[in-house]
C-alpha cells in the first residue's frame, strides 16, 4: 500500500510475511556486495549483545549504508527512519517500507508521532536506526554536525545510543583509482569498516535539579522541554565525537570525497527556486 501524509509510521511489522520475505530475499545479494565490492568488515558486534532496545547511528556516506548497516547487524534487524518525501515515491516508497523504512513526519506534532512510532519499533524489533547528519555526504570522512531528533528519543525513552562508524579506505586496482565499465569512468569502490561502539546512555546528571531540568518520570509526567533539548544536544556532540575519533584513528580517506548526494526528491522550496532561476534566466 502506498504511504500517504498522516498514515502510520510504522506500516508493515514482523508478523507481516511479505516484510520478513522481502528482506531474507534482498540480503542475498547485500551479503555478495558487501564481500565483492567493499570487502566490509564490522568490528564491535558484541556491542549489541550487551543492550536490549537501542538507538543506531551511523555516519552518512554512501547510498548503499543502510545496505551496508544490515549487513553488519549480523542476525539482528532494525527499523530504518528515511525522509517522509522518500516514502512518497509511488513504488519505491513502498518497497524500502517492506525492507523496515519509517518515515519521518514533517510539521506540528511530528516529534510525539515518532515517539509512539519508535515505542512500537523497539517493542518489535529492539532498534531503531538513524542517519542524524541528515544528509549523505559521498565518501566522506568527516562527520556533519548532527540533528538532535534521535538524541531526543533515547533521552526521552531513556535507552541508549549505539554508535556505528562507517569507515572507508581508498582501494586501487592495477594502481588506479577508477576504471572504465561501459564506455563510463567508475572510482574503484573504497574498503569498508564498520566499528559499532558502546552504548552510549543518557547522562543522569542532565536531569538533576541543578542541571535545571527535572527528571522524565517526575510526577508531571512530562520532562522539562528546554532540559530535554540540552541533554539531547549534548549527547548527539559527544557521540559525534566518540565517531569522528574512530575514524581518525584507523585513519579513514578523506581524499576520496565526492560531494553531497542530490536527495531523490526536492522539497517545494527548492523547486520554486529553481523556477524562479529558469524564468530569469528566460528573460534574459
Amino acid at each position: 500500500m502506498s504511504y500517504r501524509k498522516g498514515n502510520r509510521i510504522v506500516g508493515y511489522t514482523p508478523s507481516f510475511f511479505p516484510f520478513q520475505a522481502l528482506f531474507q530475499l534482498v540480503m542475498l545479494p547485500i551479503r555478495l556486495i558487501n564481500w565483492l565490492f567493499y570487502r566490509t568488515r564490522v568490528k564491535g558486534r558484541e556491542n549489541l549483545r550487551r543492550c536490549g532496545s537501542a538507538i543506531l547511528v551511523s555516519n552518512h556516506t554512501m547510498l548503499m549504508d543502510p545496505a551496508v548497516v544490515a549487513y553488519a547487524l549480523g542476525f539482528r534487524r532494525t527499523y530504518f527512519t528515511m525522509l517522509e518525501e522518500t516514502a512518497l515515491i509511488p513504488y519505491l516508497g513502498t518497497f524500502v517500507r517492506l525492507l523496515g523504512a519509517l518515515p519521518i513526519p514533517e510539521g506540528s506534532g511530528s516529534l510525539i508521532s515518532l515517539e509512539n512510532a519508535a515505542r512500537t519499533a523497539l517493542s518489535q524489533l529492539g532498534l531503531l536506526h538513524f542517519f542524524p547528519e541528515g544528509e549523505c555526504y559521498r565518501w566522506s570522512q568527516d562527520i556533519q554536525p548532527f540533528r538532535p531528533g534521535a538524541f531526543l528519543l533515547a533521552c526521552r525513552l531513556g535507552i541508549p545510543v549505539i554508535p556505528m562508524t562507517t569507515v572507508l579506505h581508498e582501494r586501487r586496482w592495477r594502481g588506479r583509482t577508477s576504471v572504465r565499465v561501459l564506455g563510463r569512468t567508475v572510482p574503484v569502490a573504497p574498503v569498508v569498516t564498520v566499528i559499532i561502539g558502546r552504548p552510549v546512555a543518557p547522562l543522569a546528571a542532565q536531569w538533576s535539579p541543578a542541571a535545571g531540568g527535572s527528571h522524565p518520570s517526575a510526577a508531571a509526567g512530562q520532562p522539562d522541554l528546554h532540559a530535554l533539548r540540552g541533554a539531547a544536544l549534548k549527547m548527539s556532540a559527544q557521540v559525534r565525537e566518540l565517531m569522528q575519533q574512530t575514524i581518525d584513528r584507523l585513519g579513514g580517506s578523506r581524499e576520496i570525497y565526492r560531494g553531497k548526494m542530490p536527495r531523490l526528491v526536492k522539497k517545494p522550496r527548492a523547486l520554486e527556486s529553481e523556477a524562479v532561476g529558469q524564468r530569469r534566466a528566460q528573460a534574459m
